[in-house]
C-alpha cells in the first residue's frame, strides 16, 4: 500500500511544476549497491519541487522539463537507506546523468545519506560547442554585462567597433533569446534589442557550434538567457557601486586626471518570493538596474552650434593717383573671424545612462498546467564621440532606445513523458537619433563661411540628420516534447513572427535665405511602413545510448518581405514587382561518443540561414533619384537569405577529478553575404525610352563569400577541497576570410560579359590568435579574487603608401596586439543577520593602450605623416595661436582610436 501511494504521489508530482522556456533533463539508473541488480519502483524526487519519477523494470528513470539551476535530488525506496544528492546542476537542452546505488536499511533510522554532486567536466551528450555560465559564476567574474561573459569563452571576439563575433562570423549572425523567446531588433535581423541585467540571469548559454534545428535565423551562434524564477521564501538583493577612469595617459585622454568617484555608477536589486495570497506554488521575481556613466572621452565647449566663422579672403582697396589718373589697387587680407561663445567647460562626449526592469510571475493553474507571465523594459540614452566636434560638443547626435518584451508562456504536461510549451510574445522597440527633436532649434547651415584650408576641428554647426524607428513584433511559438521511449527524445515545433517596421529618416535643411525656416528633406525618400513575416517549423530527435548520443533535425523557414523591387537592376526606375517568398531547408546533425572512460568525441554538421538586416531591404522604398550627381542608396526587397554550412569536430578529455581539456576544430563556408554595388544606368524619358543621361546608384546584392577555419582549446581546472582556486585557459586560432568587394564590379561585368576575379582577404574583424585566461582564488571562505587576462592579435587594416605607385592589397597588414587584465575582489561578511559583500572591480588594470583604429600610413594610432602638406598648409599654420585655432598635431591625437583606459569601481551588496 505504501508503494502504491508513493507511485500515485510521483504521478501527481510529475504533473505539478511545469516549466516554460529551455529546460534540462535528468536520466539515470537505480541499483542495489551489493548485488548491482536494478531496483523497480524507486521514488526519485527533486526536493522542494513538484517533479519526480519512479524507476522502471530495468531500474531506469528520467525527469523531463527541469528549469536550469542547482537542485537536491532524493532517492527513496522501502527497505533501503534514503539518499539525497545535493548540488545537481541542470543545464538547458542537456541531459544530466545521475545514478543511485542504494544500500539496504538494517535498522530503522531517520537519517539520510547525503552526497554532494560535482559538476561534470565532460558533458557526455554535448554534440556541438556550447558554454553554460551559471548565476554563481557570473557573480565572481569581473564583468558588467552579457558581452563581458561571452568574451571569456573560446571562439568569441570583439571587433574594433565593439561588436561581438562568434567564430569569425558577422555580428548580426548571432541570435539572442530570453527564456527561449527572440528579443532581436528586426531592423538589424539580430542584435539584442532588450537587454537583461546580470542579477536576473539564472543561466547564460552560448552555442557556437552546429546548434539544434529548433534554433534558426542565425548563422554563427545562439545566446539564450534563462531568467530567474521566484523563490519559495522572500529574498531581496541590493547592490551599488561607482567609480571612474584613472589613467596616466593625459596626453591622449582629455580630463582623465579629474577623478570623480561618482562619474560612473550602477544601482540594482531584485525581490522574489511566494504569492501567498493566491496559495499553491505561485511565485514572483522582479529586478531593476539603473546605470549612468560620463564615459572616458571628453570635449571642451569653446564653441556653440550657433557660432559663426568666416575664412573667406577679404578684399579692400587703396587708391593711387598718377598724373591725375586714380587707380584702385586691391589689398587681400586673410584675417579670420571666429566666434567662441562657449563657456569653456569640459563636457563628456560619450555619456550613457540606462534602466532595465524585469517582472516575472509564475502561476500554477492546475496539476499539469503552469503559466509564466514576464515583462522586460530597457531604456538607453547615449552619445558617441565625434572627434571633429571636440570643441563644439553640443553639436553631435543624441541616441535614444526604448524596448519592451512581453511574453506569456504556458506549459501543459500530458503524461510523465510528454509535454508541450506555448509561448506568445509582443516586442516593441523605439529608436531615435537627433541633436534636437524640435527642428526649430537647428542652426542655419551657412554660419560657417569659407574653408580654413586645413584638417581641424569644427568651429560651430551641428549634425543634421534625424532618424525615428519603431518596430513591433508579434511572436508565437509552439513546442511539443516527448520521450517516446527510453532512447528517443523527440521535439517538434512551429513559430511565426509578424513585424511592423516604421521608419523615417531625413536631414534638416536651413540657411538664412530660407526666411529662417528649417525644413525636412527625406534621405532617399526614407519614410516607410513595412510588414514582413516569418514562419518556421522543425523536427528533431535526440537518441541517447550508452556509447553514442545523436542529435538529428530538420528545419524549414519561410520569409516574405511584402515589398516591391526593381526587376532590372540596370533600369531601377523601370518595372517593379513584389518580392518573391524565400524558402529555406536546413538539416542538422550532431554525434557524440566516448573514446575512453572520461573522453568524448563529438561531430556536428549543419546548414544555417538568415535573412539580411531588414533595413537593407526597404531603404529608399520608392526608388527616388536625387537632383544632382549624388548616388542614392536603394533597398532590395528581393534579397536572398544568407547561408552558412558549418562543420565541427571536437574532443573532451578529463585528466583528473579537477582538470579537463576541450579541443574543437571548425570550418564554415558562408555564401550570399551582402555587398554594396554601384550601378550606372540610363535615365528614362517621358516616353519610357532610354535617354542619353546616366545616373549612378548603390544597392545591396547577395554576392559576397566568406570562410572561417580554426581551432579552439579550453583547459579548465576547477576548485577542489584543499585546492582553493579555479582556472581556465581559452585559446582560439582562426582565419576568417572573404572576397574583396569591388563596388563597381556588377556594372563592369554587365558590360564585359565576364566575371571579375575575386580576391580573398582577411575580414575586418578577423583575429588570428585570441588567448584568454581566468583565475578565481578562494584564500579564505569570505574572500574571493578573480582575474581575467586577454591577449589578441590586432585587426586587419588597409595600409596606404602615399606618393608611391604601390597599391597594397586590402586588409594586408595588422594593427598592434591587444591585451589587458581585469580584476574583481570581494569580501563577504555578516552584520545584523544580513549577508554583505564588499567588492572592487578594476578593468584594464595596468592601463594598457589598446589601439582599435590606426592611421593607414603608419599602422599606429599615435602619429601619421599622410597628407601633411594638405592638412597643414602654411596658410593654416600662420594662424596658430589665435583664439579657437588648434594645430594639426592636436587634431591627430585621436582618443577614440583606443579602447578605454583603466577603470576602478567600488561597491557593496546585501542579501536578506
Amino acid at each position: 500500500m505504501k508503494r502504491c501511494l508513493a507511485l500515485v504521489l510521483i504521478v501527481f508530482i510529475q504533473f505539478g511544476n511545469l516549466l516554460a522556456g529551455n529546460t534540462g533533463k535528468i536520466l539515470g539508473r537505480v541499483t542495489d549497491s551489493n548485488t548491482g541488480e536494478p531496483l523497480i519502483g524507486v521514488n526519485i524526487i527533486l526536493v522542494d519541487q513538484l517533479q519526480g519519477a519512479s524507476s522502471d523494470e530495468n531500474g531506469e528513470y528520467f525527469v523531463l522539463n527541469i528549469t536550469p539551476g542547482s537542485y537536491s535530488v532524493e532517492c527513496s525506496y522501502i527497505g533501503y537507506q534514503t539518499t539525497v544528492t545535493q548540488n545537481v546542476l541542470i543545464q538547458s537542452d542537456q541531459t544530466t546523468i545521475l545514478d543511485f546505488k542504494l544500500s539496504e536499511q538494517v535498522v530503522e533510522l531517520d537519517e539520510k545519506i547525503v552526497v554532494i554532486a560535482e559538476r561534470p567536466l565532460v558533458q557526455k551528450d554535448l554534440t556541438s560547442s556550447k558554454k553554460v555560465t551559471t548565476t554563481e559564476e557570473i557573480k565572481t567574474l569581473p564583468v558588467e554585462t552579457y558581452a563581458g561573459i561571452m568574451l571569456t569563452q573560446a571562439g568569441v571576439s570583439q571587433g574594433a567597433d565593439g561588436a561581438l563575433h562568434i567564430r569569425g562570423g558577422r555580428s548580426t549572425e548571432i541570435a539572442y533569446l530570453v527564456d527561449g523567446v527572440s528579443v532581436a531588433n528586426p531592423f538589424n535581423t539580430n542584435g539584442l534589442a532588450t537587454s537583461v541585467s546580470n542579477n536576473s540571469i539564472q543561466e547564460m548559454t552560448v552555442v557556437s557550434g552546429a546548434f539544434n534545428a529548433e534554433y534558426g535565423n542565425a548563422m554563427s551562434g545562439i545566446v539564450n538567457f534563462t531568467t530567474k524564477d521566484g523563490s519559495r521564501d522572500f529574498k531581496t538583493y541590493l547592490s551599488f557601486y561607482s567609480g571612474d577612469y584613472i589613467s596616466d595617459h593625459k596626453d591622449i585622454y582629455t580630463n582623465i586626471d579629474d577623478v570623480n568617484p561618482f562619474s560612473k555608477y550602477n544601482v540594482e536589486g531584485s525581490l522574489s518570493g511566494p504569492l501567498s495570497f493566491l496559495g499553491g506554488n505561485n511565485t514572483f521575481f522582479v529586478s531593476a538596474r539603473a546605470s549612468k556613466s560620463d564615459g572616458y572621452l571628453y570635449g571642451i565647449r569653446e564653441h556653440t552650434p550657433a557660432d559663426s566663422a568666416n575664412f573667406l579672403q577679404k578684399v579692400s582697396y587703396i587708391e593711387e593717383s598718377d598724373e591725375g589718373i586714380v587707380t584702385r589697387i586691391p589689398v587681400y587680407s586673410d584675417a579670420w573671424y571666429i566666434e567662441n561663445n562657449g563657456d569653456g567647460k569640459v563636457v563628456p562626449m560619450n555619456p550613457s545612462e540606462g534602466l532595465n526592469l524585469l517582472g516575472k510571475v509564475k502561476f500554477q493553474l492546475a496539476p499539469g498546467v503552469t503559466m509564466r507571465v514576464q515583462s522586460l523594459l530597457n531604456t538607453s540614452e547615449w552619445k558617441s564621440y565625434v572627434h571633429s566636434y571636440k570643441y563644439n560638443p553640443d553639436g553631435t547626435y543624441k541616441y535614444f532606445s526604448t524596448s519592451t518584451n512581453n511574453s506569456l508562456q504556458l506549459t501543459h504536461t500530458l503524461n510523465n513523458s510528454t509535454f508541450y510549451d506555448l509561448k506568445v510574445a509582443f516586442n516593441t522597440r523605439d529608436y531615435d537619433q537627433y541633436v534636437h527633436e524640435d527642428i526649430s532649434k537647428y542652426t542655419p547651415t551657412d554660419l560657417i563661411q569659407g574653408d580654413p584650408g586645413g584638417a581641424t576641428f569644427n568651429f560651430g554647426g551641428m549634425q543634421r540628420s534625424q532618424i525615428f524607428e519603431n518596430s513591433k513584433t508579434f511572436l508565437a511559438k509552439f513546442d511539443f516534447t516527448s520521450q517516446v521511449n527510453k532512447r528517443n527524445l523527440v521535439k517538434a515545433g512551429v513559430e511565426t513572427r509578424l513585424h511592423v517596421l516604421d521608419r523615417e529618416s531625413y536631414s534638416i535643411s536651413y540657411n538664412r535665405s530660407d526666411y529662417y525656416q528649417p525644413t525636412k528633406i527625406f534621405i532617399g525618400d526614407g519614410k516607410y511602413i513595412r510588414y514582413p513575416r516569418q514562419i518556421s517549423t522543425y523536427l528533431q530527435d535526440k537518441l541517447e545510448y550508452d556509447d553514442m548520443i545523436i542529435n538529428l533535425g530538420l528545419r524549414y523557414d519561410y520569409f516574405n518581405s511584402d515589398a516591391p523591387y526593381a526587376v532590372d537592376e540596370l533600369q531601377p526606375d523601370g518595372e517593379r514587382k513584389m518580392a518573391d517568398s524565400k524558402h529555406m531547408l536546413a538539416p542538422r546533425l550532431g554525434i557524440s561518443f566516448p573514446i575512453t572512460a572520461q573522453g568524448i568525441i563529438h561531430l556536428s554538421y549543419g546548414h544555417f540561414f538568415q535573412m539580411p538586416s531588414l533595413r537593407n531591404l526597404y531603404s529608399n522604398p520608392n526608388f527616388s533619384l536625387p537632383v544632382g550627381n549624388s548616388a542614392p542608396l536603394f533597398g532590395n526587397a528581393n534579397l536572398d537569405p544568407e547561408k552558412t554550412i558549418s562543420y565541427e569536430i571536437g574532443l573532451q578529455q578529463q585528466f583528473t577529478n579537477s582538470i579537463a581539456i576541450d579541443v574543437t576544430g571548425f570550418y564554415k563556408d558562408i555564401r550570399n553575404l551582402l555587398a554594396w554595388q554601384t550601378i550606372r544606368f540610363f535615365l528614362l524619358n517621358e516616353d519610357g525610352n532610354k535617354s542619353g543621361e546616366t545616373q549612378d546608384y548603390r544597392i545591396r546584392r547577395n554576392q559576397d563569400y566568406g570562410n572561417v577555419k580554426g581551432v579552439t582549446v579550453t583547459l579548465e581546472k576547477r576548485a577542489m577541497p584543499g585546492e582553493p582556486f579555479a582556472a581556465k585557459v581559452d585559446y582560439t586560432f582562426q582565419v576568417a576570410e572573404g572576397n574583396d568587394n569591388n563596388v563597381a564590379s556588377f556594372f563592369y561585368n554587365s558590360i564585359s560579359g565576364q566575371e571579375n576575379v575575386k580576391e580573398i582577404i582577411p575580414l575586418d574583424w578577423d583575429q588570428t590568435h585570441n588567448l584568454s585566461a581566468s583565475v578565481t582564488w578562494f584564500p579564505v571562505d569570505q574572500l574571493t579574487v578573480s582575474m581575467i587576462g586577454k591577449i589578441s592579435a590586432g585587426y586587419p587594416y588597409n595600409p596606404e603608401f602615399f606618393e608611391s605607385n604601390y597599391d597594397a592589397v586590402s586588409n594586408s597588414d595588422r594593427k598592434p596586439t591587444l591585451k589587458g587584465v581585469d580584476l574583481r575582489a570581494s569580501y563577504n561578511f555578516t552584520l545584523a543577520g544580513y549577508q554583505y559583500q564588499f567588492f572592487v572591480k578594476a578593468y584594464n588594470l595596468f592601463d594598457t593602450l589598446n589601439e582599435r583604429f590606426v592611421f593607414d600610413d603608419t599602422g599606429t594610432a599615435k602619429y601619421t605623416y599622410a597628407n601633411k602638406s594638405i592638412d597643414e598648409p602654411e596658410s593654416f599654420k600662420k594662424h596658430y595661436g589665435e583664439e579657437g585655432v588648434h594645430t594639426n598635431d592636436e587634431y591627430n591625437v585621436r582618443p577614440h582610436y583606443y579602447r578605454s583606459p583603466r577603470e576602478i569601481r567600488i561597491g557593496l551588496s546585501v542579501d536578506f
